[in-house]
């Protein structure tokens, strides 16, 4: 990218009389780079919307495009379906068995206690009888027996009722509950897949390119826009080898360019610690055979420099 800039800026070379790369006051000679940020959709697909144009702003979680989004609204509802059965299911479980099926139980324990009533009635009878050598013994026994019987019919059907009102036992209990947390993870992922294909700005910045047209297949982590956040412009300068050792991290730099009305203050976050020639952008007979190392500032404020821009700077007093 350096060079790419460095071929811009040479464009202008002629036009601006740079002279020496580092002169007696102490002026540098550089230029303006920008690092971009590259917006691109973590999967694939048609690009739908493209919300930004070139050299237009935006700002903070403004849209910037969108992808089809078909697939994943499908998703989105079966996994939601999917979540609704499975809480049905949970409280199905939790509940016991349904109304319905009580309702039967009951008319059968109503069923065993008129039978048990029968049969206590048949056996007082036959008791009664039996005292006045009526009836035989063997009868009685039998009554006996089917009186004792119609008691334990009672029991179990009381017995079934009040299982059939409990809920389902643990182990059941368990895997419907993780059932309802998988779907509603279910839900979740796909409320983030269909999310992810409208792309919104990560900070303010200027619109530099857009890649795609709507209508364009866009494949996974491909760039469709390049932003430059303002916090991204820095100040790229060449130093003499003479000057390097004067310089440290931090110390204070004015930066001019043509046209500035004032030279815009920075600071050096960045000293090259090998030696290059004379790079193109401050290319000239004069200095074609001198070592210059790189240095970089960050401005202290916001500037509306641009990217390739020429400039030089000046150590602060």
């Amino acid at each position: 990218m350096d060079t790419v800039y460095a071929w811009i800026v040479s464009l202008f070379a002629a036009l601006w009389p740079f002279g020496d790369t580092v002169t007696d006051q102490g002026r540098f000679y550089g230029y303006v780079e920008g690092e971009y940020v590259y917006v691109a959709a973590q999967s694939s697909g048609i690009l739908q919307t493209l919300d930004v144009t070139r050299g237009g702003t935006v700002s903070l979680n403004a849209p910037l495009f969108s992808l089809d989004s078909d697939k994943q609204l499908i998703a989105l509802e079966k996994s939601k379906m999917s979540l609704a059965m499975a809480r049905a299911q949970l409280d199905d479980e939790s509940t016991g068995k349904r109304q319905p099926e009580l309702a039967v139980i009951e008319e059968q324990l109503a069923s065993a206690k008129a039978q048990l009533a029968l049969a206590e009635a048949t056996y007082k009878r036959s008791s009664e009888l039996a005292s006045l050598d009526f009836v035989a013994t063997s009868r009685l026994d039998q009554d006996h027996a089917s009186l004792e019987a119609a008691a334990a019919a009672v029991q179990e059907q009381i017995a079934q009722l009040e299982v059939a009102r409990l809920p389902a036992r643990t182990a059941k209990l368990q895997a419907a509950e993780e059932s309802v947390k998988s779907a509603r993870e279910d839900v979740l992922r796909a409320e983030i897949d269909l999310a992810e294909r409208r792309v919104n700005a990560p900070a303010d910045a200027t619109v530099q390119q857009t890649y795609y047209l709507p209508g364009e297949y866009v494949p996974a982590g491909t760039p469709v826009v390049s932003l430059l956040p303002p916090g991204n412009v820095k100040f790229l300068f060449y130093v003499g080898e003479p000057q390097r050792a004067a310089l440290e991290m931090g110390t204070p730099v004015l930066i001019g360019c043509d046209g500035c009305d004032r030279p815009v203050r920075a600071k050096i976050v960045y000293l090259s610690s090998s030696a290059q020639y004379t790079p193109p952008v401050i290319y000239s007979l004069e200095d074609r055979s001198k070592l210059v190392f790189m240095a970089e500032a960050l401005p202290d404020e916001p500037t509306t420099l641009l990217p390739g821009q020429p400039i030089d700077v000046r150590v602060a007093q």
